[in-house]
């Protein structure tokens, strides 16, 4: 079969070049079409960054908001546990003068009678104590007790006289005056009064 094309050239031309402008304007739109996706595409993916960023924005606040709380605590925890420190130092420095002199009242013997008690606890002897009983067996006895309590130590006998007898206005007529400096033990009560309160101390 025979194709025989009678169209004038002119028209065989527009032909042509119609073909070719329905062709162009084909591949116009579909560049166009194609970068309306690419946009929809990239509008989509950066919402999609978007919404990613302020959840990771969000966390971040929310976690360095927690940190913050969780370092406020922990000054918190470090400031009550250093004033705890503090208390427990200061409860283990404290002088308990109460229990103190309770202890000495229990070391005297029965004959021995006290006149006059300096206590300094910042110097030593922490005590100078005067008084007077019947007989130097009962300072010894006295002495004693208190080298062997576990609040007292360093114990020493400084001096012993005899009252004058022939001297009516004085009670003490007859007995030994006698003085003794002693200090504090220097570590915790607490165990001694402890032991106090159980009867141990004699």
């Amino acid at each position: 079969m025979i194709n025989i094309n009678l169209l004038p050239p002119q028209l065989k031309l527009q032909r042509i070049a119609a073909k070719r402008n329905a062709s162009l304007i084909g591949i116009c739109v579909v560049i166009v079409i194609l970068f309306l996706v690419i946009g929809v595409v990239a509008r989509s993916f950066e919402s999609t960054i978007k919404a990613n960023l302020d959840t990771t924005t969000s966390n971040v606040e929310k976690n360095t908001s927690q940190l913050d709380e969780y370092s406020d605590l922990q000054d918190l925890a470090f400031n009550i546990n250093d004033r705890a420190k503090a208390a427990e130092e200061i409860s283990k420095n404290r002088t308990i003068w109460s229990q103190i002199l309770q202890e000495l009242s229990n070391s005297a013997p029965g004959d021995v009678q006290f006149e006059n008690l300096i206590a300094n606890a910042d110097k030593s002897p922490n005590f100078v104590l005067q008084g007077n009983t019947t007989t130097e067996r009962e300072i010894i006895k006295f002495k004693d007790k208190l080298e062997n309590s576990s609040v007292f130590n360093n114990v020493s006998f400084k001096t012993a006289t005899l009252n004058d007898e022939q001297n009516p206005n004085v009670q003490t007529a007859g007995k030994l005056k006698f003085t003794l400096e002693f200090d504090m033990e220097q570590r915790s009560l607490s165990a001694s009064v402890s032991g106090a309160q159980k009867g141990n101390i004699k």
